[in-house]
């Protein structure tokens, strides 16, 4: 077990991080260099590799991985700094018979994945209906050569080909469950998980098979589909192609992050080699503090819909939080990675990298972009985002004082304000991150990706639209309630508009459906924690039709605050009383009126809330 537990430790650390807190680093080369913390030291002797994940002193003659290093600071034993290491990294350390037995148990999932590897690659090769997936894949561009080297496969279309296989084989369907490969519903029926799908192998850093994602083939909604979290397998933690892409990275020292797996395989084909892609889920700290000993610079390159904008904006404070330069490029609306490559090759994608700008830029450009609105909770939203970003960037060390000034002068440019004013208002918020940060230690960016595609709205709006999706999860027979206010705010937020579209989805397949029936469905981190926002909603209240009535009105009297802020903008620039004029002055009326009638969803919130 202590093999085990030091290589996870060894995987899971980066020795950088670590003796970066104790020492000043300054790069060299590939290395890093300080002073050395176990001798009089006067000039830099000490070194670390990130690349061998090793310290040495050239004048004392101390070494050895982040294991020893933590022995020597610590004046600790082995085992102690060990159990040190596996604490900050959230591993099991305890040499206990379950933790050996847990040991076994990873080592029997790893093999049941390999097998699975195998397995979906023969059935590319030697079903009918694997040779139409792969001429799918030849259509989508991969040569025969990439669908080699990736591993890429394919699922069977019936519902067992997975469990008999492995059955016969000789792996108990507990361990199938436990890679993710099978699933039970709700009436004891066992069945596949991935079924008629293209297979792409999911690999860990150390190339070893945790997970698989698999493309339909046919009209499944969930286009998309990864192995759930599982003991081998985490979405925040794991980049897909790391493995293929280490050398490349390390060799150019820059990554380039894409968001799906076919973008980064298609990438690597055309020979750009420095390519990983998340997997559904945000850039986290996780990701970054696999790339940081491998790369000074990062390249974010989403697509130009509203989706990749907001993972775009999300992946930058993540990075910049991490001490990584970043620079960000959203591709023309419409187009992907794979598009690029496929029709103009390696050239088409290298056309495109001028526009790629600084994060700093970036974010400013989405900052002008929601100042630019007429609705003033729209503006005053995006100034104090821009603000707090800042404050939680600078405490980061991922923006440095030279950066805090000049975007403060930016600030105060666009707001028509003394400096001095904008840098009160950053030291609120400085003060607020601080707060934040002493009531929660976790990481905001796995934590809350949800809390982020929220940002900005109405809190009152939140409320509603959560609590009614509370009362729809707690009695799918609130849908027959359901209306046109409720499928317009929806749209507001992407974590909203695709569980609705789960929701309609179960109730077009079955008129009805559970809490479970949802839940399985919602393979992603925002989906996730958008079901526990809203049970937490509810407070054990029924799912009466009083309820969700009442939910909607707040619902609407939140749409209309908007729709008067528009009205009120088309009031401003209509230069003289036509009927356009008239009936939006008789339109913000009657919504006026609407307003004294109805509660602010947000002061019943609060105040319910308190």
């Amino acid at each position: 077990m202590q093999n085990s537990l030091k290589d996870r430790v060894l995987e899971a650390i980066d020795i950088v991080e670590v003796v970066g807190e104790r020492v000043s680093l300054r790069r060299k080369g590939k290395d890093f260099i300080g002073l050395c913390p176990f001798h009089d030291d006067h000039k830099p002797s000490f070194a670390v590799s990130p690349k061998k994940q090793i310290f040495k002193c050239w004048s004392c003659g101390v070494g050895g991985d982040v294991i020893k290093f933590v022995q020597l600071r610590d004046r600790v034993d082995f085992r102690e700094a060990l159990a040190t290491l596996a604490r900050r990294a959230g591993i099991e350390s305890k040499s206990s018979p379950e933790a050996r037995q847990s040991a076994q148990l990873r080592e029997q999932l790893l093999r049941t994945m390999e097998w699975a590897c195998a397995h979906f690659r023969r059935n590319l090769r030697e079903t009918a209906g694997g040779r139409a997936a792969f001429e799918y894949a030849r259509r989508r561009g991969l040569s025969e050569a990439t669908i080699e080297k990736f591993g890429v496969g394919f699922a069977a279309a019936g519902w067992d080909d997975v469990l008999r296989a492995g059955e016969r084989t000789g792996i108990q369907r507990a361990i199938l469950h436990q890679t993710g490969l099978i699933a039970t519903n709700e009436s004891g029926k066992t069945y596949d998980r991935f079924r008629n799908r293209l297979i792409l192998p999911i690999r860990d850093g150390l190339g070893r098979g945790v997970a698989f994602g698999g493309r339909a083939l046919d009209d499944d909604p969930a286009k998309y589909l990864n192995s759930p979290e599982t003991v081998l397998f985490s979405k925040s933690r794991i980049l897909y192609g790391l493995d293929a892409a280490r050398r490349a990275i390390e060799t150019q020292r820059e990554a380039v992050v894409v968001e799906g797996y076919l973008d980064a395989v298609l990438l690597h084909q055309h020979g750009i080699e420095n390519v990983v892609a998340t997997l559904g889920t945000a850039l986290t700290e996780a990701h970054v503090r696999l790339l940081r000993p491998l790369a000074d610079r990062v390249l974010l390159c989403f697509d130009g819909d509203q989706a990749g904008v907001r993972a775009a904006d999300r992946a930058v404070e993540t990075a910049l939080r991490g001490r990584i330069q970043v620079r960000v490029l959203v591709l023309p609306d419409g187009q992907d990675p794979a598009d690029c490559v496929n029709e103009g090759g390696a050239a088409g994608f290298a056309k495109l990298l001028p526009s790629a700008v600084d994060a700093l830029e970036f974010k400013w450009s989405l900052t002008l972009r929601g100042f630019a609105q007429d609705e003033p909770h729209a503006r005053r939203a995006a100034v104090e985002d821009f603000l707090q970003f800042v404050a939680r960037s600078s405490a980061a060390g991922g923006i440095d004082p030279l950066q805090q000034g000049l975007l403060v002068g930016r600030l105060a440019e666009t707001l028509a304000l003394p400096p001095a004013t904008v840098y009160e208002l950053l030291a609120r918020a400085h003060g607020a991150a601080r707060r934040a940060a002493r009531t929660d230690s976790s990481d905001i960016s796995e934590t809350s990706a949800y809390d982020a595609s929220i940002r900005g709205l109405p809190a009152g709006m939140v409320a509603a639209v959560e609590e009614l999706f509370g009362l729809l999860v707690e009695d799918s027979n609130c849908f027959a309630w359901v209306t046109d206010d409720f499928a317009q705010a929806v749209q507001f937020c992407d974590p909203w508009r695709r569980f609705d579209g789960i929701i309609r989805v179960l109730i077009e397949e079955s008129g009805t459906f559970t809490r479970q029936n949802a839940q399985a469905r919602c393979d992603d981190a925002e989906l996730c924690e958008l079901m526990e926002r809203c049970g937490a909603r509810l407070r054990g209240a029924a799912a009466t039709q009083e309820a969700f009535a009442s939910a909607l009105a707040r619902l609407a009297s939140e749409l209309d605050l908007q729709r008067m802020g528009d009205l009120q903008g088309h009031l401003r620039e209509a230069d003289r009383g036509g009927n356009d004029a008239e009936q939006a002055f008789r339109s913000l009326l009657e919504m006026g009126r609407r307003q004294q009638a109805v509660l602010s969803a947000e002061n019943r919130w609060m105040s319910t809330a308190s």
